[in-house]
């Protein structure tokens, strides 16, 4: 007989086993929502008056705009209706029935699903936008699809990247939160998630890891995994990147049986821990990797944001760059998939991962300029062999596996990264270094892409524009003696939120002296990211993707003067570089209304400290 709840379970799991399931609501047969639950009031398939009851309903905490829902039929035979108007027998039929109810307040994407076995299912999706008269049937799918590609689906690629975004937040601080409880220190974090993954990649490991008998047999099986993956890869310095791995066999979780959990204060076994870590890591994050759409970004902002939640690295006088802003340092050193891009501090390899994409973008179906892309056109060099680790690593799982990283003092390694011969250097150099020697990194990578009369993007502490100190401007000057400062653009204040630090972006060309030649100055405080709880700082209402980002690269490709936005003139070492300095107030945006809400908030101002 016929059993509809098989068919739901099928779907049930479909969903609850996707990477991102843990960022949407999953909901049945009824919503919490009390707008949803409205408007299926009087909604009832019989034609009552009772309300309508989808088997699945799927909203997002991001946007509350969108839903998707699914209705389930036991029979393929019942899938759908000649009229699709019996909407008490068919899949098709009834879940139109909901998505028609639905779409005066949301757009939605109708799924109808009937069959027993995933061999016999059939699969319909649809399209109803919200207050559209009627649906558009997307037939190029006919099977469930995973969630990213239905965001996909909603041709909102915003929406998309913020519950990605968010949902990735959500995992790095679950993760760490785990490894809290069983006394992981902070930088064995990060080695630790590197390594997992890496051996994922290993086609025997992802199968077989779960049947490993013994922590020892585990852990030697995952250094197996990840020795593979080196060699096959040619990874350059694979034996600095080993021995970071080998590190993890003498901590307690690799070398003990048992391990406590501080936090239910009972002992579990190390075996049962470790598989659990990479088996999280396994169904969340690795499948991140396949995202045809976003795979790049996606798990590049992971472990990004597991590296910002597991330690204090910004004492160190690392700061991550954000993702927007790694993006932003194409378009302002116009990129192109011919270019060589070098980056002398890489870190977690950021810059690289973008001027990669980018280039990708650039090549377009180009395969073997895109071969050669990965292996001749990114090099980096990271000095603390840990962050190499998470370097190469993180490229690796872009499908970079020969990125010429080298493990080293960019100083010293000039010499072998020069005959790479680099056209565009970016960079985001260590702040605790000081201004002055800031500067003297931009110098280095000037002086590396000099024979190529190449281009330098570099973001760095806004006192370097402004300190007036000895050394600093004796940098300055030397600098300029030889190259032209194209650009300097004010950054907003909180751009590496949590971390307080205020930065501008400097543009230069090599081998232009500055003298005669003017400095674009950008006023670019306002990116439009907003800070949210629990989920840092991102584009909440898609501000610097639809307008922002274009105003931005517009207005400094063409060198515009605007009011209030940017201006030019010409600078020496012993001036101020940034926008604040020389441009015009924008008055032309005063009004009425300004006015009034400032004296409101003065007034307020004045309660507030007794001063009224």
């Amino acid at each position: 007989m016929a059993n509809e709840r098989i068919t739901e379970g099928i779907v049930r799991d479909h969903f609850k086993n996707d990477a991102l399931f843990k960022s949407i609501k999953w909901e049945e047969q009824k919503s919490s929502n009390k707008a949803i639950s409205q408007l299926l009031v009087g909604m009832s398939k019989t034609g009552g008056k009772g309300s309508g009851a989808p088997e699945f309903i799927v909203s997002f905490p991001t946007d509350s705009r969108y839903l998707i829902i699914v209705e389930c039929k036991a029979k393929a035979s019942c899938h759908e209706s000649k009229l699709r108007n019996k909407v008490k027998d068919y899949a098709v039929d009834g879940v139109l029935h909901y998505a028609k109810a639905l779409s005066s307040a949301y757009d939605i994407i109708a799924i109808a699903v009937s069959g027993e076995t995933t061999e016999e299912m059939l699969v319909s999706h649809f399209l109803w936008k919200k207050e559209a008269d009627t649906y558009e049937e997307l037939t190029e799918d006919k099977s469930l699809l995973p969630i990213d590609s239905y965001l996909h689906l909603f041709a909102n690629e915003q929406f998309a990247d913020n519950l990605r975004n968010i949902d990735i937040v959500a995992k790095a601080i679950e993760l760490n939160e785990d490894y809290n409880n069983y006394s992981i220190p902070e930088q064995t974090r990060n080695t630790m998630v590197s390594a997992m993954l890496l051996s994922l990649i290993h086609e025997p490991f992802r199968i077989g890891y779960k049947a490993q008998p013994t922590t020892k047999s585990l852990s030697d099986s995952m250094m197996a995994a990840i020795k593979t993956t080196l060699e096959q890869s040619s990874v350059r310095n694979g034996d600095a990147m080993i021995g970071e791995f080998s590190k993890l066999l003498n901590e307690p979780l690799f070398r003990e049986k048992k391990i406590k959990n501080k936090k239910s204060k009972k002992d579990r076994t190390t075996l049962e821990v470790i598989k659990e870590m990479i088996e999280y890591l396994h169904k969340y994050v690795y499948p991140l990797v396949s995202m045809e759409h976003s795979g790049f970004d996606v798990l590049g902002r992971f472990y990004t944001e597991f590296i910002r939640y597991a330690g204090s690295e910004q004492k160190q006088g690392l700061v991550l760059t954000p993702f927007h802003i790694t993006d932003l340092f194409c378009d302002l050193a116009n990129l192109t998939e011919h270019d060589i891009l070098y980056d002398p501090c890489c870190g977690t390899g950021g810059f690289l991962i973008a001027g990669m994409k980018r280039m990708f973008q650039k090549a377009g179906s180009n395969e073997d300029l895109k071969m050669n892309i990965r292996q001749n056109q990114l090099v980096g060099v990271e000095l603390r062999p840990s962050m190499y680790t998470y370097a190469c690593s993180n490229m690796m799982l872009r499908g970079d596996g020969r990125s010429n990283i080298y493990c080293g003092d960019c100083y010293q390694t000039k010499g072998a990264v020069s005959t790479h011969k680099p056209t565009v250097a970016f960079l985001n150099p260590p702040y605790d270094v000081g201004t002055a020697e800031q500067l003297r990194f931009i110098g280095h990578a000037l002086d590396v892409v000099a024979p190529q009369n190449g281009r330098v993007v570099a973001i760095v502490q806004m006192s370097c524009a402004i300190k007036d100190e000895k050394d600093l401007k004796a940098v300055k000057k030397q600098l300029l003696s030889k190259h032209h400062l194209k650009a300097v653009l004010s950054m907003p204040d909180d751009l590496f939120y949590p971390v307080g630090v205020v930065t501008c972006v400097m543009v230069w060309e090599a081998n232009k002296p500055n003298a005669g030649r003017k400095t674009w100055f950008g006023y670019f405080k306002d990116d439009g990211f907003e800070k949210r709880k629990h989920q840092g700082r991102i584009d909440a209402r898609g501000k610097y993707k639809s307008s922002i980002r274009d105003k931005w690269v517009s207005a400094y490709q063409n060198g515009d003067e605007i009011a209030g936005l940017s201006v030019k003139y010409e600078v020496k070492y012993d001036d101020e570089w940034c926008a604040e300095a020389y441009m015009e107030t924008d008055y032309s945006q005063l009004c009425d209304e300004i006015f009034i809400e400032k004296l409101k908030e003065y007034a307020s101002f004045l309660v507030l400290t007794n001063k009224i």
